[in-house]
């Protein structure tokens, strides 16, 4: 299932700024319907029971499918214990609060659009990140869910004869895919995704990006003909590609798709990265396809 979801709604429960107006102005122009809450006072409260500037009382629901954005840690705390997602608001009329348990602070809203509202909400409600779409597929975020589908993917062994194989126990595998969502996805804002079939939403592959260690090329990999840099690079520079589809769809186009809508995501989003991989000298198929992307080729 390919998950597009974004907030129906921006809700502003600023406290301690004046400013809610000025930025309800400016997230409006992202396209998305902006609320601002009503306070009496200043009282803090959830603004789940308060009511909105010329709108009705606002229901949980109506709060639920909103990203709400907030400057005060109690009602943070409010909303995160009913499930709704939450962006923290940093500003000088704060700084004195502490915000545990939340993962997102924004502190200016000129450079905010509606792409970044967007995944700010999907992160807070678990929904995957659509990374890219070609023609044919698209490139997502895993979930805990597709915990199946990837053991389906393993079922021919082939796809490891490059390549790690996921661990026995099913229920292990969902924990990691659960932290590594909340640990290199949130965090980075990258890692290894999922390849989706546009038309039937088939998982057939997995493509993307991870740090790697730092990596000498050998001198004959010239003699290869897979292009590579002399100079060394900072491991903390360097990002590498891995891929993997499915035998039933290999030879058909789609790891050069998948690959090259994961590099053109990189380049967009996190251009200081040096993009490279890492491939064993008897995998040709992978060098051929690294040279048709102009990706640093190291081989193992």
């Amino acid at each position: 299932m390919i998950i597009r979801k974004k907030p129906e709604k921006i809700i502003l429960d600023l406290l301690y700024t004046p400013d809610a107006e000025m930025i309800c102005e400016k997230i409006g122009r992202t396209g998305f319907p902006c609320l601002c809450l009503e306070r009496a006072g200043g009282k803090e409260d959830t603004g789940i029971k308060n009511s909105f500037q010329g709108f009705d009382t606002v229901s949980a629901e109506d709060s639920y499918n909103a990203l709400v954005i907030t400057d005060s840690a109690q009602n943070a705390r409010e909303y995160k214990k009913h499930n709704i997602a939450v962006l923290i608001y940093l500003h000088d009329g704060n700084r004195d609060q502490h915000f545990p348990g939340n993962r997102y602070f924004i502190e200016g809203f000129e450079d905010a659009d509606a792409d970044y509202f967007i995944r700010i909400y999907q992160r807070e409600k678990n929904l995957p990140w659509m990374i890219g779409e070609t023609q044919r597929l698209v490139i997502r975020e895993m979930t805990p869910e597709d915990t199946d589908a990837l053991y389906a993917l393993y079922e021919d062994k082939s796809v490891v004869a490059f390549m790690e194989d996921l661990p026995s126990n099913k229920e292990e595998e969902k924990e990691y895919i659960a932290d590594y969502i909340d640990k290199v996805y949130s965090f980075f804002g990258f890692g290894m995704w999922l390849i989706v079939l546009k038309e039937t939403g088939e998982i057939i592959g997995r493509v993307g990006f991870q740090n790697c260690e730092a990596f000498e090329p050998e001198e004959d990999e010239q003699k290869e003909g897979c292009p590579v840099r002399k100079e060394s690079v900072r491991p903390e520079d360097m990002v590498e590609l891995g891929f993997m589809i499915v035998p039933k769809y290999q030879h058909q186009g789609y790891a050069y798709e998948a690959c090259r809508a994961a590099v053109e995501y990189m380049q967009e989003e996190f251009p200081e990265y040096t993009r490279i991989a890492r491939c064993k000298k008897e995998n040709a198929g992978a060098i051929a396809l690294c040279k048709k992307l102009g990706i640093d080729c190291r081989l193992l």
